[in-house]
């Protein structure tokens, strides 16, 4: 069995329900499925088409002065990247950053603009929008 990855992940579920995991393998827009380990240590595989969305978490055990030089990495890797809006069918309004998106994928990864958010960032289900606004 692979070494299980530890990407500290919470899914939003498309009825209101979030459950805090981990991920026990990589994940992809283009996955249909993610498979993830709860607080508990049960194993689950889920279906995309249950969820909202999902968010990767920060690392609750960085210090100060590396989260600030993460922050700044990232922020500058981002200024090729789109500006979004996205809102979600629950009226769930989230702004930020997407570099890639596909109608063929189950979603994209969003970035979130704030510094002071909990979130490093997002995977947005598709299906779980009403709009998507690129802002200029």
């Amino acid at each position: 069995m692979a070494e299980e990855i530890q990407a500290a992940v919470v899914l939003r579920y498309k009825d209101g329900s979030v459950v805090p995991c981990s991920l026990v393998r990589p994940f992809s827009p283009k996955e249909e499925c993610v498979e993830v380990k709860t607080q508990d240590g049960a194993h689950l595989k889920v279906s995309i088409d249950e969820l909202k969305a999902v968010f990767f978490l920060k690392d609750s055990r960085r210090r100060g002065a590396e989260l600030h030089m993460q922050v700044r990495t990232e922020a500058e890797a981002m200024e090729s990247s789109a500006l979004a809006r996205v809102e979600f069918f629950d009226g769930e309004i989230i702004r930020g950053r997407i570099q890639h998106y596909s109608v063929a994928d189950m979603g994209f990864f969003l970035y979130p603009c704030s510094p002071d958010t909990n979130n490093e960032w997002i995977f947005v289900a598709a299906h779980a929008l009403t709009t998507l606004d690129i802002e200029s």
